[in-house]
């Protein structure tokens, strides 16, 4: 490839391009375009637009010509197998105008990857080792489809494959530092991630409306950063993203920093991250992943006791790697029997109150944590619909309760939505009381449980 700089000021574009009829039918979500553009904010490359196709050579085609008067970069995925149906390699062929050549190093790869796994390799694997003419190979370490790149109308297109972890290890070892040596001016643009539950996105925007409107007055590049709100129930998202104006003045890193103190007051409680954002994978653990590491700080172990939630809570603590330093183990409670047996829930209290009720979420929180051996535990239960629900304790209603050394809180949950977004919704809420709760202690060493709240 030809190295080259960007010019000042202007800043590289790209078009994302997934193909495959599965795609379009809806049998496989296309994560790899969101991914790929994570990938591309991160590198500092501006996506311009993102587009699917089926599995048609005219199709590719015409998307890949496309992309190549709109944007610098073409990030392809998808269509490098050895089927009738992957036709990527022969369709960039056919847009950059030339054919297809068997890359001999390739094809010996290919053998010695089905000889040592004692298959026979077929013609039609070898497909996979013609690229076209001029291309440059990337590697394929994990697969047997390489990537490959070429030149498109002074667009560079990069090719890969369609499996994720394929995809991924690709784009990180072969496309990125490709792209960084020919654009050497690549710069990233700066950002923070604002994550708050139990703020409405509404509420959140009207909270911080002043502290943005003053900054934007305070500098040109403040004034031309991009706000984006992200709410995904019970979370809302907070973007600010210092992308440059008109006459090319941005916001440097500093200047965003600057706003952290001012919005951490004016969204107050519910917030509960503040990130660069700069390699953001989209992380749906981010609380979990947070508690953990307090957790882990601190030295203290957690348990948990569950209803509705069904092991939810336990499931987004584990996802996070190394959480066995903190975690001790839960229990799905979800007959009243299971109660009485496994965390020692009073009969009397479930006859009297109900499975969801404050006396019944304290009991579980508190069983869990003496059965288990952990300094906290929480509990769920509750009604997550989409029948169950009474006058007093509608659909929604989750009782959640954090048993700690110093003693137990309790908080009740109304939320909205289907069962699946209930569930959502209450593990979210959940992992949120434990960290409040947490970092009340931090702040507050005396103190191992906050105030109960109603």
């Amino acid at each position: 490839m030809t190295e080259v700089g960007n010019a000042a000021g202007k800043r590289v574009r790209a078009h994302l391009l997934t193909i495959g009829d599965e795609l379009l039918a809806g049998d496989v979500i296309d994560r790899n375009k969101a991914w790929m553009g994570r990938r591309c904010r991160a590198l500092g490359v501006e996506v311009v637009r993102a587009s699917t196709v089926r599995d048609r050579v005219e199709e590719i085609v015409a998307a890949m010509r496309e992309a190549a008067e709109q944007a610098e970069l073409c990030l392809v995925s998808g269509g490098l197998g050895p089927t009738t149906d992957d036709l990527t390699a022969e369709s960039a062929a056919a847009a950059a105008g030339v054919g297809l050549v068997r890359h001999q190093a390739l094809a010996d790869r290919l053998e010695a990857f089905f000889g040592a796994r004692g298959r026979e390799l077929v013609e039609t694997n070898l497909k996979q080792a013609d690229l076209p003419e001029g291309a440059v190979v990337l590697d394929n370490p994990i697969g047997t489809a390489a990537g490959f790149a070429v030149e498109l109308r002074g667009c560079w297109l990069f090719s890969m494959p369609g499996v994720p972890r394929e995809l991924h290890q690709m784009m990180r070892e072969q496309v990125e530092p490709r792209v960084r040596e020919r654009f050497a001016q690549l710069v990233a643009v700066p950002r923070r991630v604002y994550r708050a539950i139990g703020s409405g996105e509404s509420s959140v925007q009207q909270n911080v409306k002043g502290v943005l409107a003053e900054a934007r007055e305070r500098s040109p590049g403040l004034a031309s950063m991009f706000v984006h709100y992200r709410a995904r129930y019970p979370e809302v998202q907070l973007i600010l993203e210092a992308t440059p104006g008109p006459d090319d003045a941005g916001a440097n890193a500093v200047e965003l920093a600057s706003l952290d103190e001012p919005l951490r007051a004016a969204i107050g409680p519910a917030l509960y991250s503040v990130s660069l954002g700069e390699d953001d994978e989209g992380d749906e653990h981010s609380l979990a992943k947070l508690l953990v590491a307090k957790l882990i700080e601190r030295g203290l172990s957690l348990a948990t006791a569950e209803s509705c939630t069904g092991g939810g809570i336990g499931a987004a603590v584990t996802a996070i790697a190394g959480s066995s330093a903190c975690f001790v183990g839960g229990v799905i409670a979800y007959a009243n029997a299971v109660k009485i047996a496994q965390l020692g829930v009073a009969a009397e209290l479930l006859a009297t109150h109900g499975a969801v009720s404050e006396p019944v979420a304290r009991a579980m929180a508190e069983g869990a944590r003496t059965r288990l051996g952990a300094d906290i535990a929480v509990s769920t239960t509750g009604v997550a619909g989409p029948g169950g629900g009474s006058p007093d304790k509608p659909v929604g209603t989750v009782d959640v309760a954090v048993a700690t050394a110093a003693g137990t809180s309790y908080k009740r949950l109304l939320l909205f939505g289907k069962r699946d977004t209930i569930r959502y919704a209450a593990t979210l809420l959940a992992l949120k009381l434990v960290l409040d709760t947490l970092l009340d202690t931090l702040s507050n060493p005396d103190n191992v449980a906050p105030p109960t709240s109603g």
